[in-house]
């Protein structure tokens, strides 16, 4: 058995369950949470690997497309080798996400609608609809995001409390749009419950230019609160409760359970 192989082994005898579906099916797999596609060069923080089952492993695969392109767009991709693999991402989201990008172009009234908003003037005679706006108020990228959000918070909430979210609990989550991060749109108030900021790095290399986040866990360790960010596009929210039921749904946010399959 060579290196990989006796890591896994001992990865998965010291993490006997997945992660993901409620803590009573065996992990065979290891999954990279970010997903590696979500970083340059493919190299994702150490530590971030968590044992799941076959199903919950490939759960996000087309999911994790989309949002290392949505990850992408701010700020653009400055060198020939970022912008492959940024081009690589588009074409895998067209192929395996049909009418998910073209659901991203935003109508002029969209258009209009943030201009205003956001008190953004447009740049000499530049029509509205040639600003780089996208629309992520479709139902395909908010379920893209949703089913990321929920792979990535049941990864968190194992991280850092050692234990597998049950199936009765959920997980509620919002994103942000790199708009609405700078204008303050996030709640200030979240400030003194993520308290929590690890390293993010791979061969001394910070990476928390691609990703960060900030947690907060109840001292029963059946609560937490995730505030996650993708370079300077958009940001995740997640509420994580081992009851779904007690949790306090915030405006527009979504509730999503850990995975459940048929027997």
């Amino acid at each position: 058995m060579g290196t990989r192989g006796q890591h896994k082994k001992q990865f998965l005898e010291k993490n006997p369950y997945c992660c993901f579906c409620g803590g009573y099916t065996p992990s065979t797999e290891i999954d990279h949470i970010p997903a590696r596609v979500l970083f340059d060069n493919r190299q994702w923080p150490v530590g971030y690997e968590f044992p799941a089952c076959q199903p919950c492993n490939r759960a996000s695969r087309h999911d994790e497309q989309v949002v290392g392109v949505l990850s992408r767009l701010y700020p653009e991709p400055k060198t020939g080798k970022e912008e492959k693999e940024f081009d690589e991402r588009l074409h895998a989201v067209a192929d395996n996400y049909p009418g998910l990008l073209e659901e991203m172009i935003p109508s002029p009234d969209q258009v209009q609608n943030a201009l205003s908003k956001y008190n953004i003037r447009t740049p000499g005679k530049l029509p509205p609809t040639g600003l780089a706006f996208l629309s992520v108020k479709g139902p395909l990228v908010n379920r893209a995001v949703a089913n990321f959000g929920r792979k990535l918070f049941l990864a968190l909430y194992y991280k850092h409390t050692g234990k597998i979210l049950p199936k009765e609990g959920g997980i509620a989550i919002l994103w942000y749009s790199n708009l609405q991060i700078e204008n303050d749109e996030i709640p200030r108030e979240l400030a003194t419950l993520v308290s929590g900021f690890p390293n993010l790095e791979r061969s001394k290399m910070d990476l928390s230019d691609q990703f960060f986040y900030r947690f907060g866990v109840t001292e029963d360790l059946k609560a937490s609160v995730f505030l996650a960010f993708f370079r300077r596009s958009f940001a995740i929210l997640g509420y994580v409760n081992a009851a779904a039921v007690d949790i306090s749904l915030p405006e527009h946010a979504t509730i999503l359970r850990p995975y459940q399959y048929d027997s």
